[in-house]
């Protein structure tokens, strides 16, 4: 029988650990990319450690566990045994992260930070090694599972840091300090947890707190609480829309699809995805690849060639109808910024709102839900078919200002049948609504009919 072999290491009790280095780690023990390693957290629902045996099976180099597990588990197995599984993967995230040496650039905001650092990542990209965030993995668990995926050998890091309370985001740079931070927007997002967009504010700006003395903070002034950050010996670098900054991208132009057309630096820079948002962004991330070193017309190029995932305002036709997919998130922002987009947009049929709850907004959900309503009605948006129990307030409101046709759903299937019902070629229809709405199920059943 093989001996069983133990070495303690910090916080860290290795048994039969025998590699030479790992690529990351999985939670997933259905697949296990080649030389991970398996964390098993305990969750709502199950417990990861049921899946260790599986997970070693399907060829994970070792398995992080708890203590309790270990004293039962096979004497032969590979672990890595810890108190805590979740705190034992951001120790694991923090111990590699101090053996890096690859710059790192923070993106936080209530919107579009995964759009920014997403489009970010594909203009450096172009010139650059780039570690990003897979997906979404921003908070205490996708934020060390990206982490621990950094090869090493990169030019920069790209990490997306989320956030529903304060202190979240401190704890994140804590485990990987960022030399870069980027804010995109503070508004009404998890005001439910927080409380009040003074608490949003204090939470965001954990980010900017948290990066180096020597790094760069960049600052979108047409968020007047972004501008707001106090002055320190930290270099920073500002961007903007309309007021005068280091970088500024004026709009010159908007397309019958709401997209933008901006001015950088004397190049028009055209934009695939609709709304002011967008705009936003593509200016952030201008604004951060010229400070990184790219130049003008490389980045406009870049830029220019991207265009917005599922879920994030890409524009499909279906039987003549313009489909906007922004249902990945929703706060009062996104939704404001989306219904503008609408509006920007050139149809000859009429425009239509899918939209479903805007999750975690606590004492001012149905305040925030009856504004979209007055946004409709000054976007001319005359059609509004809504889910969700808070949304319930939304029709209500856009019935009391006069819009023609307002219906309130608690079946999505039912929604997407009165949808396919009235839609027309020419027609242009926007899904909206928070990530626990999934609203995005909507389309799938109307295409599907």
């Amino acid at each position: 029988m093989m001996k069983t072999q133990q070495l303690h290491h910090g916080p860290f009790t290795l048994r039969n650990i025998r590699f030479a280095f790992f690529r990351g780690v999985s939670i997933d023990s259905r697949n296990i990319p080649e030389t991970h390693i398996f964390c098993a957290l305990k969750g709502e629902h199950t417990d990861g450690h049921r899946f260790v045996r599986d997970a070693l099976d399907n060829g994970a180099l070792a398995a992080v566990v708890d203590r309790d597990y270990a004293e039962k588990a096979d004497p032969r197995d590979p672990l890595i045994i810890v108190d805590d599984t979740y705190q034992g993967l951001k120790d694991m995230a923090a111990v590699y992260a101090h053996s890096l040496n690859v710059p790192v650039f923070a993106i936080t905001g209530s919107a579009g930070k995964t759009s920014s650092r997403r489009l970010l990542a594909e203009v450096l990209r172009s010139e650059m090694i780039i570690a990003e965030s897979p997906r979404n993995f921003n908070n205490h668990i996708g934020l060390p599972l990206a982490v621990l995926q950094i090869r090493g050998d990169e030019d920069i890091a790209i990490l997306e840091m989320g956030m529903s309370a304060l202190g979240e985001i401190r704890e994140l740079c804590g485990i990987i300090p960022p030399d870069y931070g980027l804010i995109t927007v503070i508004a009404h997002a998890h005001i439910g947890g927080l409380g009040s967009i003074g608490n949003v504010q204090k939470a965001k700006f954990e980010l900017f707190d948290s990066v180096k003395d020597d790094g760069i903070l960049f600052l979108n002034l047409d968020d007047p609480r972004i501008a707001a950050y106090p002055e320190d010996r930290r270099r920073r670098i500002s961007f903007s829309l309309e007021k005068p900054g280091d970088f500024t991208l004026r709009i010159c132009s908007v397309d019958e699809n709401g997209c933008y057309t901006l001015n950088a630096e004397g190049a028009r820079l055209r934009l695939n995805a609709p709304g002011r948002g967008a705009a936003s962004n593509a200016a952030a991330v201008y604004a951060a690849a010229r400070s990184l070193g790219m130049d003008r017309d490389s980045i406009v190029r870049q830029i220019e060639h991207s265009s917005p995932s599922a879920g994030r305002g890409r524009i499909d036709s279906w039987r003549g109808v313009s489909i906007i997919d922004d249902t990945y998130n929703a706060n009062p922002l996104s939704v404001k910024n989306a219904v503008d987009a609408l509006q920007a947009m050139q149809v000859s049929g009429k425009k239509i709102m899918v939209f479903g709850d805007m999750l975690e907004m606590g004492a001012e959900s149905r305040s925030s839900h009856e504004t979209v309503a007055g946004q409709l009605a000054v976007a001319g948006v005359r059609c509004l078919l809504c889910y969700g129990e808070a949304s319930r307030h939304t029709a209500e409101k856009a019935r009391k200002l006069g819009l023609d046709d307002v219906k309130h759903f608690s079946s999505k299937q039912k929604l997407a049948e009165e949808l396919a019902g009235i839609v027309k070629a020419g027609d242009a229809v926007l899904f909206k609504g928070s990530r626990g709405m999934a609203m995005e199920d909507v389309i799938s059943i109307m295409k599907g009919m």
